[in-house]
């Protein structure tokens, strides 16, 4: 008769720690390590970020010599290895042919808020290509004689970057007939102008009669 009453007042015991358990779990109460206010220690253990976003730069920017040749849109980029980036400023270029400067700022902000000092890059625009009014020293040359080709090129606005005839290389004058050499101008915006010029190479004894 002892036996079985041991046997119920372990049983009883067991059912009262399963009880317990379940009446804990029920409040939310089960779980990894907390604070002395319910939060899960993890939480407490989030990173602050107080560091603005680093390498401020800009994509779409004018070319080397600060000149836009079409319309373009920009943007600024940024790294944040804490929080990462949330936005960045950007635009559109203003496609008014100039040679005054325009300035435009911007930033970058990361994901707690905070802005990357801002900066500025200043452009200017030209959509025009240059003129070109190429000649040839001699419209008429000897075979094997010299002639040179100029290509005469213009800019009012973002000026001559180069030109060239026959990429500067010296025309021939081997072959007898018409000749047709091509000019090549490049400004400082990138703009490109072709034009061409063309001579006759004759036969010694033709250019006498």
């Amino acid at each position: 008769m002892q036996s079985m009453r041991e046997h119920g007042v372990a049983s009883g015991s067991i059912w009262m720690v399963v009880l317990a358990v379940v009446a804990w779990s029920g409040l939310g109460l089960v779980g990894g390590p907390r604070e002395a206010h319910g939060r899960p220690a993890a939480a407490a253990a989030s990173v602050l970020d107080t560091t603005p976003p680093q390498s401020l730069a800009v994509l779409g920017g004018p070319n080397e010599d600060g000149w836009y040749n079409e319309a373009t849109d920009y943007v600024w980029t940024a790294q944040d290895a804490e929080s990462g980036i949330f936005s960045c400023h950007g635009g559109a270029i203003e496609t008014v042919e100039s040679v005054v400067p325009k300035t435009v700022y911007g930033t970058c902000t990361n994901g707690a808020g905070l802005s990357a000092p801002y900066g500025a890059f200043s452009y200017r625009f030209d959509g025009t290509p240059p003129t070109l009014h190429p000649v040839v020293t001699r419209a008429v040359v000897t075979r094997f004689g010299i002639v040179v080709a100029t290509s005469r090129a213009q800019d009012a606005l973002s000026g001559i970057a180069r030109q060239s005839c026959n990429g500067n290389r010296a025309l021939s004058t081997r072959r007898l007939g018409l000749h047709t050499v091509t000019c090549v101008a490049h400004d400082r915006a990138g703009n490109v102008a072709i034009a061409t010029v063309s001579y006759v190479v004759v036969d010694r004894r033709q250019s006498r009669d």
